[in-house]
């Protein structure tokens, strides 16, 4: 269920081998040729006894005992190539590749003709801790060099051939920091998997101790000091390989082995109301099967979930599942990515950014650098994925590659690696260009009643403003009125709230970069509506002329439907201008832009009867005409309603 990451931190040094030696490694390496046979040095059978002895008790588990006794051995044999080999695989064995590594480059320093097994041996550590070009260079001694042993030169050359056809992902300019979390979140224990909310200011993650799995959220306040939560419902169970909702309400984690189960393990959803979390409960068929289903992730909005499952009816292992909510606010039955995103191998641990349009995931097999590798797809503008690419060395090596996911920024990662210590810990890092994300930010919207203030449950259509009309997303308000999207950064959107009882609201937002924007929409109810102008502030016309925009269509469909819900509503359409230009020019301007608007919803079928319209031309300013967002203001459509 959790994400181990059997990565290596490859700025460990091993203290014990010295610089000499290891020049003398990879000198040796370019002179192989006129090496000298090796004498190994005569072993008293004491000796030979304690290494024997320390290896049968590192297979136990306990590991600093035999450590120091073969430590031991190596000072009085200082040529003895087997203590050594033992030490670099009780390493591994203990999951210390890096000290692996420099351990079994210091017995091939003193020999590699006789070694050769050993030097294959250690061109796999080089691939699995990222140093892909030394893994080369030792399997193309051990081809050189072990032309008499032809099973191991066939795998050398194997792993060269591989390495080669791959040299597109590990050969990269990229120079990437990892930088571990703050203490508060990183411990002793081992944390993993962590997931940020829409506004950049909650980090949900899992933390393991003593083979227990608790979820734990950690939140930054505005000077970014981290405090830790834990989550009330954390069991002896094992709860984790979770994601938040971008609005941070609903947790969805997964469990195993529970007595409501379906399956291995399932995965469950809480619910934050009045600031206090809900009581876990299973997410149903719809999510679970009898198979594994895990790693959870909310898509653009909340509205969709992915995860992972090995459930039939797959491309393969396991491979990545999708809900969409229906209107009714139910989840539609599960659907598999396809085949772009699945394959025969396994694909786990998905992430959506917050654009809802690139997801990171991973996925193991023979075309990535080892182990699990982190690609990355972005969606068409059909809507459906495109085929993913390895995000490469050095995100990507020879090991297993932890989740990633992405903060709000779009280009801040984090992802899980395995530390000093051989603990898994959180790590950050900025992600090359190619593999961004667009800069999103929350907009936080409550939609109240503009007499009694009282919460209105409101759906809320969001479209750019950049020549087209499509809604982007629509998403409805809580009971409590609220409403939490994701928007890109430094982009305008057009904002229509709309509600059963209610006049149209309509909002133009103005590109902005902040991370988190808050928006009150106060509604109209229809029961008081008559004698009220309602500003239209997504009717766009081209400059100087009547002619409405592509970007307008939105707006006036939503005009149109509003019209057609209450029958018995009467309105004049109203034109205004600015000062700018003589005013019979804006007169004329202003009635000509009211016109267009009368005779789009009499195209549509509005009765003209119920419609009027009328130009003001720059009379009824509502901002200064001294400033350029004055006049903006000024230039504006809107309806007067004088029946219901």
């Amino acid at each position: 269920m959790a994400i181990i990451v059997l990565r290596s931190n490859r700025r460990i040094i091993d203290l014990r081998i010295n610089i000499f030696t290891l020049f003398i490694f990879f000198l040796s390496l370019a002179e192989l040729s006129g090496q000298k046979a090796y004498i190994p040095p005569k072993i008293a059978a004491k000796s030979s006894k304690a290494l024997d002895d320390a290896v049968l008790s590192a297979a136990t588990g306990n590991i600093d005992g035999p450590i120091k006794t073969i430590d031991d051995l190596i000072a009085k044999y200082p040529t003895w190539t087997l203590p050594r080999q033992q030490l670099s695989h009780l390493f591994y064995s203990a999951g210390k590749k890096r000290e692996a590594v420099t351990t079994l480059e210091a017995a091939l320093a003193i020999d590699t003709l006789s070694q050769l097994q050993q030097a294959y041996t250690l061109g796999r550590l080089y691939e699995e801790t990222g140093d892909l070009p030394h893994a080369m260079m030792m399997y193309k001694a051990v081809v050189r060099l072990g032309q008499d042993q032809t099973e191991l030169t066939k795998k050398a050359n194997s792993n060269l051939s591989a390495l080669e056809s791959k040299r597109n992902l590990w050969q990269t300019d990229s120079n990437i920091k990892f930088t571990p979390l703050p203490p508060d979140i990183n411990t002793p224990n081992e944390e993993y998997l962590g997931r940020w909310t829409l506004d950049g200011k909650q980090l949900i993650f899992t933390r393991r101790f003593n083979h227990q799995e608790d979820l734990f959220i950690a939140k930054f306040d505005s000077a970014q000091h981290v405090t830790i939560e834990d989550f009330p419902f954390n069991t002896g169970l094992n709860e984790a390989a979770q994601t938040i909702s971008p609005d941070g309400k609903y947790l969805i984690f997964t469990s195993c082995d529970r007595n409501d189960g379906l399956g291995s393990c399932d995965l469950y959803v809480s619910v934050r109301k009045n600031n206090l979390w809900t009581t876990p409960v299973h997410m149903g068929p719809n999510f679970n099967t009898t198979s594994w289903e895990s790693q959870p992730c909310f898509g653009q909005d909340g509205m969709s979930i992915y995860w992972s499952s090995s459930r039939p009816g797959g491309y393969g292992g396991r491979d990545i599942w999708m809900v969409r909510q229906l209107p009714d606010g139910k989840w539609s039955k599960a659907m598999n990515a396809g085949p772009t995103i699945n394959t025969p191998n396994n694909e786990e641990s998905p992430f959506i950014h917050f654009d809802g349009r690139t997801m990171y995931f991973m996925r193991n097999g023979k075309d990535g650098l080892g182990g699990y590798d982190l690609y990355i797809s972005r969606m068409g503008l059909d809507g459906k994925w495109k085929s993913p690419e390895n995000m490469k060395a050095p995100i990507n090596s020879g090991a297993d590659e932890g989740a990633l996911s992405l903060h709000p920024d779009g280009k801040t990662a984090i992802i899980t690696r395995m530390t000093d210590n051989q603990l898994n810990d959180l790590f950050e890092f900025q992600l090359p260009d190619e593999f961004l994300s667009p800069p999103v930010q929350a907009l936080e919207v409550h939609v109240s009643d503009v007499e009694t203030k009282n919460a209105v449950h409101a759906r809320l259509d969001v479209f750019e403003v950049t020549g087209h009309d499509t809604i982007r997303s629509s998403q409805w308000s809580d009971d409590l009125g609220n409403i939490t999207m994701s928007l890109e950064r430094n982009t305008g959107y057009g904002l229509i709230a709309s509600a059963d009882g209610y006049i149209m609201h309509s909002i133009n937002l103005q590109p902005d970069t902040v991370a988190v924007r808050k928006l009150n929409i106060a509604m109209t109810p229809v029961t008081s509506a008559v004698d009220k102008t309602i500003l239209l502030e997504n009717i766009f016309f081209s400059t100087g002329s009547a002619t409405l925009l592509p970007a307008s269509d939105a707006e006036l469909n939503k005009l149109y439907l509003t019209m057609r819900t209450n029958a018995g509503m009467e309105i004049e359409i109203r034109g205004h201008t600015d000062n700018e230009g003589t005013e019979e020019d804006n007169q004329r301007l202003s009635e000509a832009r009211a016109l267009s608007v009368y005779q789009y919803l009499v195209g549509r079928g509005i009765e003209a009867g119920k419609l009027s319209y009328k130009g003001f031309g720059e009379t009824k300013p509502i901002a200064t005409n001294e400033t350029a967002e004055g006049r903006k203001q000024n230039r504006r459509t809107e309806f007067y309603i004088l029946r219901i």
